[in-house]
């Protein structure tokens, strides 16, 4: 991923502003029809065929789905209008910082993190952390069976710093090095996730004027 010019903002177009607006405002109705199926489910139990509480079932699975969907979009629209004050950010800190916070994780995947020094970034510190957090999780998930090897590094060259994380795990398919970072778009692995992280990911990282790719 390359980040350009820390002051340079991606405008909030009306098209984010009514992702926002939707996304919000429909989880209202949705976590009311998720409360009456769930009601409904428990109510009826007895009543109900073995077919109708499966239809029931993958209602309740979907709208719980949908909800997840929804939270999605309002956390990808809710990148740009994050107005926190921007300050000069230590990667190599952050880092640390994260693998004490992942300790579980790396132990359980007998991972380990291996960090180039890096220079600071001038960014919200969250959006940062954010940043890193969805690569970390992205990682952990498609491991490949052997001990995880996540590297982080990176160079600076005309003012534009290019940051390459890498690790060893079961990878991405040529056809969807183009397709993972839109929302919603999923490899053929099977995931129990979304499919928000990696869209997430590219908002905050265009948001500092740069791009990321697979």
């Amino acid at each position: 991923m390359t980040t350009g010019n820390p002051n340079l903002k991606a405008p909030e177009t009306e098209y984010e502003q009514f992702v926002y607006s939707v996304s919000h405002d429909l989880q209202e109705p949705l976590r009311m029809i998720c409360s009456f199926l769930k009601l409904l489910e428990t109510k009826s139990e007895d009543c109900l065929c073995e077919d109708s509480k499966k239809y029931l079932q993958l209602g309740i699975q979907n709208a719980d789905r949908m909800k997840g969907m929804i939270r999605a979009l309002v956390d990808v629209s809710r990148v740009n209008r994050d107005n926190s004050v921007e300050v000069s950010v230590n990667i190599n800190d952050v880092l640390k910082n994260m693998r004490q916070m992942y300790g579980s994780e790396f132990e359980r995947n007998s991972a380990s993190l291996k960090l180039s020094t890096l220079p600071p970034v001038k960014m919200i510190p969250k959006q940062l952390v954010h940043l890193f957090q969805i690569l970390l999780e992205n990682a952990f998930e498609n491991v490949s069976g052997r001990p995880l090897i996540i590297e982080i590094g990176g160079f600076v060259t005309a003012g534009r710093l290019h940051l390459q994380v890498t690790d060893n795990g079961r990878g991405i398919k040529q056809v969807y090095l183009d397709k993972v970072f839109d929302v919603f778009k999923q490899t053929d692995q099977p995931s129990d996730r979304i499919g928000a992280g990696l869209a997430i990911a590219k908002e905050i990282v265009r948001k500092y004027g740069g791009e990321i790719t697979a």
